[in-house]
């Protein structure tokens, strides 16, 4: 499917809806082929979004693809755009091209290019549109593209399908060659695909095969009309019934927001959405065109092999055949007992054989080959039999050639069937809304949710509180909001270390401490407090200001002593495939398959997650190969998301109590 620069302007707005909340920024790159990538836009407290950008296009994915190879493009792509926000996603008038910006903390600017015609580019450009780095380098009579140079984009040939007016559209029509198709004429006019500009002639109610000449002016303003008004629907989702085309296999090949007349016919299937359709359309095309890459270089080994064996085959029949002929001439040979010239002559002329004489010596010529020829035909009938089995036995050497290139092609083929399953695609779960905070689950399986900032931490009062949840705090300045969530409040009052509860109000209140500025100070232990809902003051008292999400808290405040300041990090296993969590050391070494202890001090999070990944995939050998693939793909990023603020020391890694459940 070739993206159109209507579906463009589709994607290019629901992207920007998407990001209409801002603080969105780049926390994974993955590579997906050697030239398509997908972006994922992380944000603190929204959903996250997948962007899957090719040479073919750019959309939104509700699918994990599995990470291929490392190549330039991603390499560069992370080392110039990880960590910056997105700012915007703009098409450039109505050509085929995606523009991204993108800010870094230091308000550096980058921009992503992405033209989605002829054969694509991914480009990155820096504030002043110099290219840094460019997937296709190009040089053509109206433009060079390369790392150094400021990025150019195409000359324009149609109308900006956009802005186009009447009059503009009545002019092109006045200064066109009349005798020119109407349908060519409003192809090269607008810059739209043969699909649309035959939908807006139907809809005129004008045949495809009529010239310009023919064409009056009510029909040519008509045309404008319908033209317009399929902008409009391409672009809106108000008039959207979108579907999936499929081939004779079912095979999804082509998207569309509505059944357009000339798709009456086709294999169609509706989607959920025109942003879904294409999804569908162009997951598949990245899995096809990446097979193709992958395997292409193999086809070839494979076909070099299949044309050797070919030539193998025909040279031992050749062999068999002089091998026979000789065998036969030898066996005739025996039976003549008294050389007779005419007899021994007729013979020779019955086995296509002859006499050739060389420096005087004669010599028995048969299929190529050279006999001495000697008065004692039986001596002569035995070199016969002699070289036919020399040619036989070279046959065996042609046999065991011939199985090493099987053997080769049969390992060729098993490297291109790993190399076609290589590129997959799964559908990405929808992340629970706890998610979006810190969270783990207690040991008594309680919901334990926690803020990252001010801003979670007021959603987690303001949106998430309930009266059937404890609230809790650090005495620390700085401390996040914990929840415990639907505790039952019955069984609370009166807590004591025999009540279930007990236990999850401690590992509640181990991570209230953990994460909060008590790790970035270093300290070994602090105290924290629980409170009831109704204890908790959404409004500042008369004259006084609250920043934002903090909150006052009326009455008694029940504390939790000298709590150690240690968390563990752990990979657990649900229906949605593996998670990595962090919590206090029982809950999550009871949720977890592997996990690692980790104290305040020692060293920065970024280096600490580097050694965190390794020492779990270390650690997931010989257990699961999915497990161990997880958490190769797992970025950095996922990592750091977790960790407390501060430097980290692992103290000790372990299996978890799942681990008995691989």
């Amino acid at each position: 499917m070739e993206l159109s620069s209507l579906e463009l302007s589709y994607i290019v707005n629901y992207v920007n809806f998407k990001l209409k909340s801002g603080g969105y920024y780049v926390s994974q790159i993955n590579a997906i082929t050697k030239d398509s990538l997908a972006l994922k836009f992380h944000h603190s407290s929204e959903q996250d979004i997948l962007l899957a950008i090719s040479t073919k296009g750019m959309w939104v994915t509700k699918m994990l693809f599995k990470q291929v190879e490392e190549n330039d493009l991603v390499k560069n792509a992370r080392n110039q755009l990880e960590r910056a926000r997105i700012i915007s996603i703009q098409q450039l008038d109505s050509e085929r091209i995606a523009i991204l910006k993108f800010e870094h903390r230091d308000n550096q600017i980058q921009y992503l290019i992405c033209e989605f015609f002829g054969q694509g580019n991914i480009i990155i450009c820096d504030e002043s549109m110099k290219i840094i780095s460019i997937l296709n380098t190009l040089e053509v009579r109206h433009r060079t593209l390369r790392s150094g140079l400021k990025y150019a984009p195409p000359p324009s040939y149609g109308s900006d399908i956009f802005k186009i007016s009447i009059e503009e559209f009545k002019t092109k029509y006045q200064n066109e060659i009349k005798n020119l198709e109407i349908t060519r004429w409003l192809g090269r006019v607008i810059s739209l695909p043969k699909k649309f500009v035959e939908e807006i002639l139907f809809r005129s109610q004008i045949n495809e095969n009529r010239k310009i000449k023919e064409i009056t002016n009510n029909e040519l303003e008509v045309i404008f009309t319908n033209t317009k008004n399929l902008v409009d629907e391409v672009i809106s989702e108000t008039k959207h019934s979108p579907i999936v085309i499929l081939d004779a296999e079912n095979i999804p090949i082509d998207a569309s927001h509505v059944v357009l007349k000339k798709m009456e016919d086709y294999n169609i299937k509706p989607a959920p959405s025109f942003m879904e359709a294409l999804d569908e359309v162009l997951c598949n095309d990245i899995i096809t065109i990446g097979k193709k890459i992958h395997t292409v270089e193999l086809d070839k080994r494979i076909s070099i092999l299949e044309h050797d064996l070919q030539e193998q085959d025909k040279a031992k029949q050749r062999v068999l055949s002089k091998s026979n002929a000789i065998r036969n001439l030898a066996a005739d040979l025996m039976n003549i007992s008294i050389y007779d010239p005419v007899a021994f002559n007729a013979l020779l002329n019955e086995h296509s054989s002859n006499l050739v004489i060389e420096k005087g010596r004669k010599y028995l010529y048969i299929v190529e080959e050279q006999i001495p020829l000697d008065e004692n035909l039986r001596k002569v009938s035995s070199l016969l039999y002699e070289r036919a089995k020399e040619m036989e036995r070279g046959s065996e050497t042609i046999d065991k050639a011939r199985i090493k290139i099987l053997d080769e092609m049969q390992e060729l083929r098993k490297k291109t069937t790993i190399a076609e399953t290589k590129i997959k695609l799964k559908e990405q779960k929808t992340k629970e809304w706890f998610e979006r905070y810190r969270w783990f689950v207690t040991s008594n399986g309680l919901l334990v949710i926690g803020g990252r900032d001010a801003s979670s931490n007021s959603a987690i009062i303001r949106k998430h509180m309930t009266d059937q949840d404890l609230v809790f705090h650090a005495e620390i300045h700085g401390s996040p909001f914990f929840l415990i969530k639907n505790i039952g409040l019955d069984s609370v009052e009166g807590t004591s270390s025999t009540t279930t509860n007990n236990q999850s109000i401690l590992e509640t209140a181990i991570a209230t401490v953990t994460f909060s500025r008590g790790w970035k100070e270093g300290l070994s232990s602090a105290d924290a407090y629980w409170v009831y809902p109704n204890q908790v003051k959404k409004g500042a008292p008369t004259g006084q200001f609250l920043p934002k999400g903090s909150f006052v808290i009326e009455g008694k405040r029940n504390f939790v002593k000298a709590l150690e300041l240690k968390l563990s990090i752990g990979v657990t296993k649900d229906n949605d495939g593996y998670k990595l969590i962090c919590g206090p050391v029982d809950s999550i070494k009871l949720k977890s398959i592997i996990y690692l202890i980790i104290v305040p001090g020692g060293i920065d999070p970024m280096n600490a997650a580097k050694k965190i990944k390794s020492e779990l995939i270390t650690n997931s050998q010989n257990m699961d190969d999915d497990l161990t693939e997880f958490l190769k793909r797992m970025s950095l990023d996922d990592v750091i998301r977790i960790l407390p603020s501060g430097k980290i020391k692992i103290t000790s890694s372990a299996k978890g109590t799942l681990y008995g459940n691989l």
